[in-house]
């Protein structure tokens, strides 16, 4: 009788703890389904896993990830942080196979489990012993498959540390059925969260959709405004001020052929201005740069173009991105810009193009009466001419040239005055032609123009040279003058020289401008006969006699500057007379040599 009591108990107790278990399972459920946030969710499930099975006291739940083919744990208690570390493949260690099979695994022993976890990797084998909490041993460990429906996506694995047999038989059924219940909530909640995403990517595309609407409305005004500017022919001035009117930031354009700024009192920056043209007239993309003018000033620059042709730079105050509305305006501006100084610029061209044919018909008159009269229709009043040629060379395109010859020329008229004085540019030369009471004015127009020439060429690389020439003037010999400039600039450009140079002062070398290489280098050939035939072989004499002819004669000095011995340079001097069938102490042979050697050096080839 007392044994049934007993056994009465015993199965009242087993009922009560099922019942318990069975509402301890219904509360839990409840639980994990409160929530769609997957973090919260998972961080459930692991509280009330240990809930259910009271002898574990540690666990993590992994989930597949498919990119990986891994198991990668989400959620874990009971171990050290490093534990995320672990992850698995697919078929390694226990819960590798829980997984690959979709079979439970309880194991009751220590060495049980180490034989189990035989094949995990080292890096995983050492991430699970330094996740471990001081004095933990595995004693039993179960591990369950979450599938939903036929769809494994993860193992839920629970470990006791205190016995051996520490997890049973029921555990496992309980943890079975939540695990069941779990992979259900982990679905919702990762189903909420790819719906959150797509929400959120959507609210994110609409906002994107409808400032770019909104840009664009704007872009449109933009547009419209500075087209009806544009047609009134309000000027760049108006233009600039307007796109003022629209931007966060502070705009200022910098105008290369004018090399001032718009708005003129806009920045004190105008001694930068060279520079700045310098380092952005052969880039197209806009950057963020600074200026130095006592202050440093970070800045937007936006090359302004017209194909090949620079035409300035739109700078924006400020080291900070530009916000897209700004950077709108200036896109939206930059073409317009861009028209209205080649509408400028055309203007200044027709302008300068019918000065340049006043000019040259000016020069055509040699009636000295009629000569008189179209002098003082040009401005020019005086009898003492300066005629000066300037021409810009470098540049395959003739466009940029013809850009960078009004730029040179708005240099020289801040400097030159206006009053009896014709300045006008045409294609890539500048032509000067101005009068004077006397020669006094002379050395002043050439200084101004040197050191204009001498700033082109100390800056650019397309090299600015120019041609001079001066003299009392009688009315209708304005072309003489001017022919004498143009032969002054040829030499130069013979020479390939730049810089300046009068007429007066090019020598003998008028006699031979115009004279075609062929024919020079005929009287080369002939002259230094097989000395320029051979000159390989014949190198060390050849040059011994321009060094000769240069020494002017003088033995002394000819032997210094070749470091050789007086009766050395006698012998070669002897040897170069017999080659050449002539005797130098003859006065048309020794002219004949030494017209030679000029040419050489002033219309040939490299020197010796």
């Amino acid at each position: 009788m007392r044994s049934k009591d007993v056994s009465l108990h015993q199965l009242k107790l087993e009922n009560q703890k099922a019942q318990y278990d069975m509402m301890n399972l219904m509360d839990s459920f409840q639980a994990i389904s409160s929530t769609l946030a997957i973090g919260e969710v998972l961080k459930k499930i692991m509280h009330y896993a240990l809930n259910i099975v009271k002898s574990a006291k540690a666990g993590y739940i992994q989930l597949y990830e498919e990119h990986s083919n891994k198991l990668i744990i989400k959620e874990y208690i009971g171990f050290e942080d490093y534990i995320i570390n672990f992850k698995v493949k697919v078929g390694e260690s226990i819960t590798g196979k829980v997984f690959r099979d979709g079979n439970v695994s309880l194991i009751h022993t220590t060495k049980a489990i180490y034989d189990s976890m035989a094949d995990l990797s080292i890096e995983n084998m050492n991430t699970i012993e330094r996740s471990q909490l001081k004095n933990q041993n595995i004693q039993s460990i179960l591990s369950v498959p979450v599938s939903f429906g036929t769809k494994r996506i993860g193992v839920m694995t629970l470990h006791c540390f205190d016995i051996e047999d520490g997890l049973s038989q029921t555990d496992l059924l309980l943890l079975q059925s939540f695990a069941a219940q779990a992979s259900i909530a982990i679905h919702n909640a990762l189903l909420h969260t790819e719906v959150q995403k797509n929400l959120d990517e959507f609210t994110h595309l609409s906002k994107q959709l409808q400032k770019a609407n909104t840009l664009l409305a704007k872009r449109t005004d933009i547009h419209n405004l500075l087209t009806r500017l544009s047609i009134q022919n309000r000027g760049l001035d108006v233009i600039i001020k307007e796109m003022n009117k629209l931007m966060e930031k502070k705009l200022v354009y910098a105008d290369y052929l004018e090399g001032k700024l718009y708005p003129v009192h806009g920045a004190n920056w105008v001694g930068n201005l060279d520079d700045l043209f310098l380092l952005y007239m052969n880039k197209t993309e806009p950057a963020y740069g600074s200026l130095y003018n006592n202050t440093h000033t970070d800045c937007y620059f936006y090359p302004i173009r017209s194909g090949s042709i620079f035409l300035g730079c739109l700078i924006a105050e400020g080291n900070s991105p530009l916000s897209e509305l700004d950077c709108l305006i200036i896109k939206q501006g930059a073409p317009f810009l861009s028209l209205e100084i080649m509408k400028l610029r055309s203007q200044t061209e027709i302008m300068y193009k019918k000065i340049y044919e006043a000019y040259q018909q000016f020069l055509k008159i040699k009636n000295p009466h009629q000569a008189e009269v179209a002098a003082k229709d040009l401005g020019i009043h005086h009898h003492y001419y300066i005629t000066a040629l300037i021409e810009l060379e470098g540049n395959a395109d003739l466009q940029p040239l013809e850009n960078d010859a009004l730029v040179l020329l708005t240099h020289l008229k801040e400097k030159i005055p206006v009053e009896n004085c014709l300045l006008f540019s045409y294609n890539n030369k500048i032509t000067l032609f101005s009068s004077a009471q006397n020669a006094d004015r002379e050395a002043y127009f050439t200084e101004m123009i040197q050191s204009s020439i001498k700033w082109w060429n100390d800056r650019f690389k397309v090299i600015a040279r120019a041609g001079i020439s001066t003299g009392h003037y009688n009315p209708g010999q304005a072309e003489e003058n001017h022919t004498k400039a143009e032969k002054a600039l040829l030499h130069l450009k013979k020479q390939k020289e730049k810089g300046i140079v009068h007429y007066r002062d090019i020598g003998i070398s008028r006699l031979f401008l115009h004279h075609p290489p062929e024919e020079i280098n005929l009287f080369l050939s002939e002259t230094f006969s097989l000395l320029w035939i051979d000159q390989e072989k014949h190198c060390e004499l050849l040059h011994t006699l321009f060094t000769y002819v240069q020494n002017n004669r003088s033995m002394t000095a000819t032997a210094k500057d070749l470091h050789i011995h007086a009766n050395t340079l006698y012998h070669r001097i002897k040897k170069i007379e017999d080659i050449l069938k002539m005797d130098f102490s003859h006065f048309e042979n020794y002219l004949k040599v030494q017209l030679a050697v000029y040419l050489y050096k002033t219309c040939s080839g490299p020197n010796i």
